[in-house]
């Protein structure tokens, strides 16, 4: 009897044991690494959302509250909470909001943000000051895209291809009309050449530039929606290489007058129209153009008023493709002068132009890209931007005086940075990634480099079996090139034997796979297959 259960006890022990350890190495599932699995949330790294700029004020929206965190002290308070904003709405039928990381700070009032509601098919802009604690204003739109004028008190929105514009007082104003096939208001070019958006709004808020498209002549392409129950063939003008394309203008529609012209761009076949930007007087757009074999491109400057061209600023040929991303960025504290970004050295550069299209310098230079143009320093005179200078898989930022000189690095020079400049330029929100740190946001003072915390995020795998992974190059068949790789290597790894491999390489520009961000860019697939 006693054998027997000294027996069983040795088992349960033993099994336990193995239980135990299971639980501490416990193997990911699909459902734990595959968007829309059922546990996958549960391993998402920690974040923060909507962060942004009030003046001088990193703003902190979570679920129940807003918190403004000074960053020179890091010192926070609370300056909206949801339970007095739901009430608000409520007493105006407006229905609640669940949390408040869509707010935006009204660009008209220091003291106001406003966020969106939506009550059947209507879209409520709501601006809320948060120091009276009063809802002050409601501009009421359709479902569609929309976009705020940098005013505060109009919005632009689509609708099934037709343009319209609300105010607090006057509501679905026709900017111009859609049809099937015809578009305006949406973005062109299958989002090629940086484009993102069809709505333009005046820094002032006084005219509105935004996209026509007509793709009546381009063949339809089946696609099936598997997004619902039953699939359904659902079809989509998509232009196939060497097929008929869709044509573009751009037009200019004057709320004051309720006019909408049309810039004179010539025939729209075969022709991209790209990079759309305002002058800060408003009198002029400026914009690339680019023809199909893509290979030629000018920045034009048309009338905003007649909408003829003014002036072709300069042009750029290659003989195997020129590619615009980025509109020219007036320098704040100067009307007269914009950055103008280019590959024309074989890397994408800052390059500092006058209005006549006079090349004034080469701001940023050598073999390692500018990733982005994220703001200025109007007292210093500097410019701030994100490049790969310290690595391909890396991207850190820097400043830089417009008069010249070398890229100063602000913070450290590694991992994968995202950076959002206050109005000043002294401060920036951080946020960054290491291939062991999956989020670490911070506001940092880009004079002294000091750093105030806001989120470090703990490894969502921790207590998983996890692969190792690697980096390392390859030389390109030019023998000079380096390729940079990413190896997820089998649990238990055993370098005497061999394994099946799955290679997977994507071609494609804009869009890295391998980097120094969190485990090297792997995705949890690749994790799963290992």
């Amino acid at each position: 009897m006693k054998k027997t259960c000294l027996s069983v006890l040795t088992s349960l022990f033993f099994f336990c044991m193995t239980v135990m350890s299971m639980a501490q190495q416990q193997l990911l599932t699909l459902h734990d690494l595959i968007p829309g699995g059922e546990t996958y949330h549960r391993y998402l790294p920690e974040n923060l959302y909507g962060l942004q700029w009030w003046e001088e004020k990193c703003i902190v929206p979570g679920m129940d509250s807003v918190c403004a965190v000074t960053p020179a002290t890091g010192a926070e308070e609370v300056i909206a909470l949801r339970e007095e904003v739901n009430n608000r709405l409520t007493a105006k039928n407006l229905g609640t909001i669940p949390h408040f990381y869509d707010i935006r700070f009204s660009p008209s009032s220091k003291d106001e943000f406003y966020f969106k509601v939506t009550r059947g098919d209507t879209l409520h802009h709501v601006f809320y000051n948060f120091l009276r604690k009063e809802i002050v204003k409601v501009i009421s739109s359709g479902r569609g895209h929309a976009k705020l004028a940098p005013s505060g008190g109009v919005v632009a929105y689509t609708s099934s291809g037709t343009l319209w514009y609300s105010t607090e007082r006057v509501s679905d104003v026709m900017v111009a009309e859609g049809a099937e096939g015809v578009l305006n208001g949406e973005s062109v070019h299958r989002n090629e050449f940086g484009i993102h958006k069809g709505i333009f709004w005046s820094p002032q808020g006084n005219k509105l530039a935004f996209y026509w498209m007509d793709e009546r002549m381009v063949t339809e392409y089946p696609l099936v929606d598997i997004s619902i129950r039953i699939a359904s063939l659902q079809s989509i003008r998509y232009p196939m290489a060497g097929m008929t394309s869709h044509q573009v203008l751009i037009g200019i529609y004057d709320p004051e007058n309720n006019r909408t012209i049309y810039l004179e761009t010539g025939d729209p076949t075969d022709r991209y129209f790209t990079n759309i930007a305002w002058s800060p007087d408003e009198r002029y757009i400026y914009l690339i153009e680019l023809n199909r074999g893509q290979d030629h491109a000018k920045l034009c400057r048309y009338e905003a008023g007649s909408g003829k061209l003014d002036r072709v600023l300069l042009e750029e040929r290659h003989e195997k493709y020129v590619e615009p991303q980025h509109p020219v960025t007036f320098l704040p504290w100067d009307n007269e002068l914009f950055i103008y970004q280019s590959q024309r050295d074989g890397y994408n550069h800052l390059y500092l132009y006058n209005t006549e299209g006079e090349l004034i310098r080469q701001l940023t230079r050598g073999e390692w890209i500018v990733k982005n143009l994220v703001g200025f320093d109007e007292k210093k005179k500097e410019v701030l931007y994100t490049s790969t200078e310290y690595s391909p898989l890396q991207e850190n930022l820097f400043r830089i005086s417009v008069k010249g000189g070398r890229g100063r690095l602000v913070g450290n020079n590694k991992d994968i940075h995202t950076v959002t400049p206050n109005p000043s330029g002294r401060y920036v929100i951080d946020r960054y990634s290491a291939p062991g740190t999956p989020r670490h946001i911070a506001v940092i003072d880009t004079y002294t480099g000091k750093e105030n915390r806001l989120l470090a995020a703990a490894d969502p795998y921790r207590g998983h079996e996890m692969p190792e992974i690697v980096t390392g190059t390859i030389r390109a068949a030019d023998g000079v090139t380096d390729l940079y790789y990413r190896m997820v290597k089998p649990l238990d790894f055993d370098p005497s034997r061999k394994y099946p491999v799955v290679v997977y390489v994507y071609g494609g520009p804009h869009a890295q796979v391998v980097n120094n961000g969190w485990m090297h860019g792997a995705r949890g697939w690749d994790i799963y297959m290992a």
